[in-house]
């Protein structure tokens, strides 16, 4: 009798050591005779214990949508498939069948990335020669088992073809969900350059295309002083992480740069003259670790209408972990939250409230630039608050790492969302509430104010009365016809001597900034026979109302030791 309780015993601890099943993918590339390759992705699994398993195919992301539209040749061994509709289909097979899921993945994109379009967010990325895909438009989820266990490896590849991925990182000993699966990010090609650097709890791998219009070295180095900078900061991860930048062809006018955080790594998009923007965005990418992926949970729906938090939260302290390491001096810093005030002052979107930046944010610019604009003002607000209330014993990094810490307590996607988080550490740090403002200024859009004196006094918020920006055309119309339209009768650009119907060869256009001038290349109507040669018209957008904006500024008069403190104190506590 003793002998069998101890089997059964020994069975029922075999059966709870037993590893829980998991979601294995694989992605290879399948060369064709013209055109681009195509993907191969192969998903191998449990079926639900109820005999059917609903499949999420890859449908939206950003602006993207119908990411479903890419895939092809779908097939199932081990159950039936019927499509319920074209972004879902349902497997019907016995209990908990394994299962094996093939389909293959062509490109969104005909030619390069274009820098006019930005974030390569149409769909799969797959050039001839190499690809760059997000997994959102890739990998198809077993609905309901985000949180289940996964594994991935690579498949077939064309021979002399280099690949890189965050999701090599389960192999590194990371544990990895589904939900990783999606939220990935994978490059290959026969020109890929792969570059490592050590970096705090880990190892930082870079990858880009070698010869592309960025240095691979020099860039890696850079992304490894802004991760190194912010994981001190944050002091929490010890973890590899993974960079990927994708070039983008040349913009007519301008450049771009922009990203996308991956929990483990991000992705960088950048035009060949966008070095420049470059630090900042690397820096905004990589503290999307924390915000929110690490401090709340977001919204499943209407998202938006908290980007203020992950996004303008996130460029607050993308600014002040790295005037901390001294990356960027106290000048720098308060120049990059200078430049968002007046932006925010400037945006004919200022006064919106949630529920149109949840309806407008993937379609208008300034809408889609407001939550950025507000959420840094908030902070900036907020953290001066708690510094007064507390005597300056604690700011907004006391806050912000004691709800980092409170998330972290609870399991996965189970903690409290980001505006009840934050509102709690607030109040335990400072006994300050926070609600009254976030229904004032981020739900129903009033101005964010700022006190004059900030720090002690060594940054102030001055007022200033200047013209109110006006353009004196219908800019939206004219650059998109590439012909001048709406001209008004003694504004500043009829002043200036610009009349409706000339055509538009070139223009240096910011709307909003009253910093420098609009420069249009401009021609008469084309007459037959008469050769019309272009000329370069500039003028200030001075409009006849005046407007109120605000400044930021170090206190004018101090000394470089004041100055250097004040760095410190902006840097924070």
């Amino acid at each position: 009798m003793f002998r069998a309780l101890l089997i059964a015993a020994a069975a029922v601890l075999l059966l709870a050591a037993k590893p829980a099943p998991s979601v294995d993918y694989s992605l290879g590339v399948a060369p064709q005779t013209s055109g681009p390759p195509l993907l191969t992705v192969e998903i191998r699994l449990r079926g639900d214990a109820d005999g059917e398993t609903r499949l999420d195919l890859p449908d939206h992301f950003g602006d993207g949508t119908e990411g479903w539209r890419y895939l092809s040749a779908l097939s199932v061994r081990g159950a039936s498939v019927t499509a319920p509709d074209p972004a879902h289909r349902l497997l019907r097979h016995r209990p908990g069948a394994k299962l094996v899921i093939r389909y293959q993945v062509r490109t969104a994109y005909p030619e390069d990335p274009p820098g006019e379009a930005g974030n390569t967010y149409r769909g799969p990325l797959i050039r001839p020669e190499w690809f760059a895909v997000l997994g959102n438009f890739v990998f198809a989820i077993p609905e309901g088992r985000e949180s289940e266990p996964a594994t991935f490896a690579w498949g077939k590849l064309p021979k002399g073809w280099r690949v890189a991925s965050d999701l090599e990182h389960g192999a590194m000993g990371r544990p990895m969900s589904t939900k990783d699966i999606d939220e990935s990010i994978a490059m290959g090609g026969a020109r890929l350059a792969v570059e490592e650097r050590p970096i705090p709890g880990g190892v930082l791998r870079f990858a880009t295309l070698a010869d592309g219009p960025f240095q691979p070295g020099p860039l890696a180095d850079q992304v490894a002083r802004i991760v190194s900078a912010e994981r001190a900061f944050w002091n929490d991860l010890r973890e590899p992480y993974f960079v990927a930048l994708i070039p983008l062809t040349a913009k007519p006018h301008g450049s771009s740069t922009g990203g996308t955080g991956r929990g483990d790594g991000f992705v960088l998009y950048a035009t060949p003259n966008g070095a420049d923007a470059l630090e900042f965005t690397i820096g905004h990418e990589h503290t999307h670790t924390w915000i929110p992926e690490r401090t709340g949970r977001m919204p499943e729906t209407a998202e938006p209408a908290v980007y203020w938090f992950s996004e303008g939260f996130t460029d607050f302290f993308t600014t002040r972990t790295e005037l901390r390491a001294g990356l960027i001096g106290a000048a720098e810093a308060v120049a990059r939250m200078d430049k968002s005030m007046r932006a925010y002052d400037a945006s004919p979107a200022r006064t919106a409230p949630a529920a149109r930046i949840v309806i407008e944010f993937w379609n208008d610019p300034n809408v889609e630039q407001l939550p950025y604009q507000r959420g840094q003002l908030l902070a900036l607000k907020w953290d001066e608050e708690i510094r007064r209330k507390t005597g300056g014993k604690a700011d907004l990094n006391t806050a912000i790492l004691r709800m980092r810490d409170h998330y972290q307590q609870f399991p996965a996607g189970q903690g409290p969302d980001v505006v009840t988080g934050l509102v709690s550490a607030v109040w335990v740090t400072a006994a300050l509430d926070i609600r009254p403002d976030i229904a004032k200024y981020a739900d129903d859009g009033a101005v964010v104010p700022l006190p004059d004196e900030m720090f002690d006094g060594c940054l102030q918020a001055r007022v200033t009365i200047s013209p109110g920006f006006d353009a004196g055309f219908d800019a939206d119309a004219s650059f998109t016809t590439k012909v001048l339209k709406g001209v008004k009768r003694r504004g500043p650009a009829w002043n200036s001597g610009l009349r409706d119907g000339m055509v538009l060869d070139a223009w240096t256009y910011k709307a909003g900034d009253m910093t420098r001038q609009i420069e249009l290349t401009v021609r008469p109507p084309a007459r037959r026979g008469v050769k019309a040669r272009p000329r370069t018209i500039a003028y200030w957008p001075y409009g006849d109302v005046d407007t109120q904006t605000r400044a930021l500024q170090l206190t004018p008069g101090m000394s470089e030791a004041a100055r250097a403190a004040c760095g410190k104190k902006i840097g924070g506590l």
